[in-house]
């Protein structure tokens, strides 16, 4: 039976009200349809569509010329790198929906594993129009209002989507589940909005903005760097799309010396018959979207970098284990 749950669409346009729609549940967190509904949304609101039908029918030298300006922005990752790969990450991180994740409250006992988080396109700064209601939202989740470009007032801009979820990793029977947020959710005196504002409840302390997954996933990336170089033989860091992976190899090293296996949640790197990295994923990947370059890093250090394409937007412990 399909697991059906309620989330709300939030207009930035206060004439317009708020939409209340049903998702399916079903698919879990590796097939989350109201976080591929909110990039579909965003992707043809911001023309995501023309876009990669001027991309398909670009011409040869129109991609050639797209590679050389991608190379000069880029400089030393890209040196070494063909035009065919340059295109294929970039078609791969640029032409496909995506959004941010805001955490209006993250999951805690004390609000019983329920974390509401807000969707917002990753082109909200260009829209001219403050979502008031979002962020109200918000402030009403003792939150700080995000800074934006000097000319705007601080707040979201542009149209949201909620919705709320179970998340508890503990939890071996059910984990992770998609639950009800309605419209009834918005108002400020709701029973989750005043458990989010108390202690353990899973809420801002007015002191610091809403938590973005991308912000999350920059601080553990810098603090978890160094650590993974000394302990695992490479380093990695990721975004909401993709994981990078970076091993440092011999001078010498070509294309031809290079076997790697990418499989729906694991991975194989070996160079020159040298296993450098060998077993399950973080996370899921779209493996036909995968790839892999050699370069010179800053130092001119010969560097294999291998390019994982999540499946989902989910934060991943480690790259390979």
């Amino acid at each position: 039976m399909p697991n059906k749950f309620q989330y709300v669409l939030i207009p930035a346009d206060s004439s317009l009200p708020v939409e209340c729609k049903t998702g399916d549940g079903s698919g879990g967190l590796s097939n989350d349809e109201l976080v591929k509904s909110a990039k579909d949304y965003f992707f043809a609101q911001s023309g995501g569509a023309s876009k990669v039908s001027a991309w398909q029918q670009a011409t040869p030298d129109q991609r050639h010329a797209i590679a050389q300006q991608w190379r000069k922005h880029q400089k030393d990752q890209s040196i070494n790198m063909t035009d065919d790969q340059i295109l294929n990450y970039i078609q791969a991180t640029q032409t496909n929906p995506s959004c941010e994740i805001m955490a209006l409250t993250v999951p805690t006992r004390g609000n019983d594993y329920n974390a509401v988080s807000m969707y917002v396109s990753d082109h909200s700064s260009e829209s001219e129009i403050r979502n008031e209601r979002a962020s109200q939202l918000l402030l009403d989740c003792g939150h700080r209002l995000p800074e934006t470009a000097s000319r705007k007032e601080a707040g979201i801009y542009g149209d949201v989507f909620v919705g709320r979820c179970y998340d508890n990793e503990q939890d071996e029977d059910e984990g992770w589940k998609r639950l009800d947020f309605t419209h009834d959710d918005l108002a400020s005196k709701s029973d989750w909005i005043k458990i989010a504002k108390s202690t353990n409840g899973g809420g801002g302390s007015g002191a610091s903005n809403a938590a973005s997954l991308s912000g999350t996933l920059n601080q553990m990336n810098m603090n978890s760097s160094k650590q993974n170089e000394e302990l695992l033989g490479y380093k990695w860091d990721q975004t909401e799309e993709e994981v990078e992976i970076r091993f440092t190899v011999a001078a010498d090293v070509k294309a031809k010396n290079v076997q790697i296996k990418f499989q729906h949640s694991s991975l194989s790197v070996k160079v020159s018959g040298e296993t450098l990295a060998e077993g399950a994923t973080g996370g899921a990947v779209v493996v036909d979207e995968c790839t892999y370059t050699l370069q010179d890093d800053a130092d001119n250090k010969r560097e294999l970098c291998v390019i994982l394409i999540k499946n989902d937007g989910r934060v991943w412990p480690h790259a390979v284990k």
